[in-house]
């Protein structure tokens, strides 16, 4: 077992024309772990099961507020690993989507998966940190469970070519090219942190896309993260146009979406293994419909990982 949480939040948001769109009380579980066919772990099958019922989605209400209770809970990921040879690794399955150094704001959802295959080459030396190849099916979004979507692996509509690298002791960055159904995106991601001298300010994050298909389009994400103690704080700036969503689907961050909007996240570590936190976003300056212009969430987060591992549960 490699982690287990459980968490619950309060989520409220409106729309750009002033509709509550959400006034709830969600529910969250998930368990990650893999099963090891050798000691030193170059053969492995990998798992996430969570809640959520949607790609950008691992949250179930719980009857509390707008909408019922929901109790969606399946094995979303599922990926037989082999590392034959040290820093060449290949996958197959259900996979996690490889974001390099971007995170969710522009690339996909934290939640989000795709079934296919990918080869990882993680050079022990150089620049160069990583360069992974993927190849698969993206779609059924309304299909979490990985069980029922494994038969299209051999539908290929998603390939994705990334490279990773350090610019430095404190800096690393990636770039990637996506196609994604029929869409051509290129991504940019540049993570700088901050030397042990400088107060407050822990680390930097710079990233943008750029649409080169048809329908072409570009984003940006800035943000700074910082640190106090037992409070992280991180804010940002980020621009995602309108045609990032296909159909009414957005794949990045579901806390995100589309539009240009400024935003807050951040969380108390009360103790080892519980936290509270909250999020805050809002749109400015959008001429089209969203349907997440003010949002805010207020979670409460355990995670008994460590204080398992350290008692040798797992």
């Amino acid at each position: 077992m490699q982690s287990v949480h459980v968490a619950s939040r309060f989520r409220w948001y409106k729309n750009s024309a002033g509709r509550l769109n959400s006034s709830a009380l969600q529910w969250q579980s998930q368990l990650r772990g893999r099963f090891l066919f050798d000691k030193a772990g170059r053969y492995s099958i990998g798992t996430l099961a969570s809640t959520g019922s949607t790609l950008p989605s691992s949250w179930n209400n719980t009857g509390g507020g707008l909408g019922k209770y929901a109790g969606a809970f399946n094995v979303k990921q599922l990926f037989l690993s082999a590392e034959p040879v040290k820093g060449l690794e290949f996958q197959a399955g259900g996979l996690f989507m490889n974001r390099g150094e971007m995170a969710e704001h522009l690339t996909y959802d934290s939640d989000a998966y795709i079934v296919g295959e990918r080869v990882t080459v993680r050079p022990s030396k150089g620049r160069i940190t990583q360069l992974a190849v993927t190849a698969g099916h993206f779609g059924d979004f309304r299909e979490v469970n990985v069980f029922k979507r494994l038969d299209s692996m051999t539908d290929f509509n998603y390939g994705q070519a990334l490279v990773a690298f350090r610019l430095g002791p404190r800096a690393a960055a990636s770039m990637d090219y996506t196609h994604e159904d029929g869409r051509d995106i290129i991504r940019e991601g540049l993570n700088l942190r901050m030397p042990a001298t400088v107060k407050l300010l822990t680390a930097l994050k710079f990233e943008a896309y750029q649409r080169v298909s048809d329908d072409d389009g570009n984003g940006f994400h800035a943000a700074a993260d910082v640190r106090w103690k037992r409070l992280s704080v991180t804010g940002g700036m980020m621009s995602v146009d309108r045609g990032y969503t296909v159909g009414s689907i957005p794949f990045n961050g579901d806390r995100y979406e589309t539009g240009h909007r400024w935003y807050s996240i951040g969380g108390v570590t009360l103790t080892r293994d519980l936290s509270v936190g909250w999020f805050q976003s809002e749109a400015f300056n959008v001429d089209f419909p969203i349907p997440l212009k003010h949002r805010f969430d207020l979670f409460i987060t355990y995670n008994p990982t460590a204080s398992l591992k350290r008692a040798g549960i797992f």
